[in-house]
């Protein structure tokens, strides 16, 4: 049985599974059928779809038959070493943790049933955290099989507490169509002087296959390093055009400044602190194409102006509605 749209985004968080019986099936009703037996999982060759706007993430796509994504989690957590070898190998990760001299155990493994498509089945995220990355595997149900179809590696220590799961993945209802979701990954590099950049990346399954329908830059913060001059500080995001007849989107990009004795403050970091800075907001109008699959902007950047925004002198240009005598 396939899983309906209306469950909604079911997140799991699977940090100690007692009952391997339950993973194989979905406690929403009965799964589609597993894979054959982990031993015959081989490790695909994918290469990364890698590009400049992924930040330090890393995507491949596959098409791989695997079993349910409730017994991979439990898979992933058991004694034995080839069984959690052959799980690893299953969500993708990273040939380093598929040594048999050493097979790591995961920190946290969470699971996610949520629609990513636009059919009523809901689809699944294993997000796995190991010593040096973080790793979410996506999974459709394809004519009654599971799939692994993509996976996202971000090469983080377990040791940055700053990076967790629920910072490298949130779901969000997807901008076209609100019933559905998009999966959101984010990744944080850093630079000289305390300049860091926040990518952030939609992925979505369209027309049967995962799809980043967009990303960017959503936080950037960039210092002198004589620190002579004010910090700059960039935040954007991705909002529907309320006002837009035919429903496009607006990259907002948001600019401001710190003072450069701040960029050693540790509260100069918080987000909070970085928002009141933002002074000057440009709108960039976005539509998606039903082509490339992706996001594409439709035409020039140019300062977001609200009504209560407009110069006193234009605010009193404008006609007045006579009283009624």
């Amino acid at each position: 049985m396939r899983f309906s749209r209306s469950r909604a985004a079911l997140p799991f968080a699977l940090l100690c599974i007692a009952c391997p019986g339950w993973a194989q099936k979905h406690d929403l009703g009965s799964s589609p059928p597993t894979a054959p037996p982990l031993k015959s999982i081989a490790t695909p060759q994918t290469a990364p779809l890698a590009g400049p706007t992924l930040g330090t993430l890393q995507f491949s796509t596959v098409n791989l038959a695997v079993s349910a994504p409730q017994a991979l989690a439990t898979q992933l957590q058991t004694s034995d070493d080839r069984v959690r070898t052959a799980a690893l190998a299953a969500i993708g990760a990273p040939e380093t943790y598929l040594d048999h001299g050493h097979v790591p155990f995961p920190h946290s493994v969470r699971l996610d049933l949520l629609a990513l498509g636009t059919s009523n089945e809901l689809d699944a995220i294993l997000t796995v955290e190991l010593d040096q990355h973080l790793v979410s595997a996506i999974f459709m149900p394809e004519d009654e099989q599971w799939h692994r179809v993509a996976t996202v590696t971000y090469p983080t220590s377990f040791t940055n507490t700053s990076t967790t799961p629920s910072t490298f993945l949130r779901a969000d209802r997807a901008l076209r169509e609100p019933q559905n979701y998009s999966a959101v990954f984010h990744s944080t590099a850093g630079g000289p002087n305390g300049d860091v950049t926040d990518t952030e990346v939609h992925l979505r399954i369209l027309n049967g296959r995962p799809v980043i329908t967009t990303s960017f830059a959503s936080s950037e913060r960039t210092c002198d390093p004589t620190h002579q001059h004010p910090c700059d500080i960039t935040q954007r995001w991705l909002q529907p055009d309320a006002t837009d007849p035919e429903h496009r989107f607006l990259l907002v990009t948001a600019t401001g400044h710190a003072k450069p004795n701040a960029a050693g403050d540790p509260i100069a970091r918080a987000e909070a602190f970085e928002e009141s800075r933002l002074r000057d907001f440009s709108c960039q109008p976005f539509a998606f194409s039903d082509t490339s699959l992706h996001f594409e902007p439709s035409g020039p950047p140019v300062p977001c102006l609200a009504p209560h925004d407009q110069p006193h002198e234009q605010q009193h240009d404008q006609p007045h509605e006579q009283p009624l005598h």
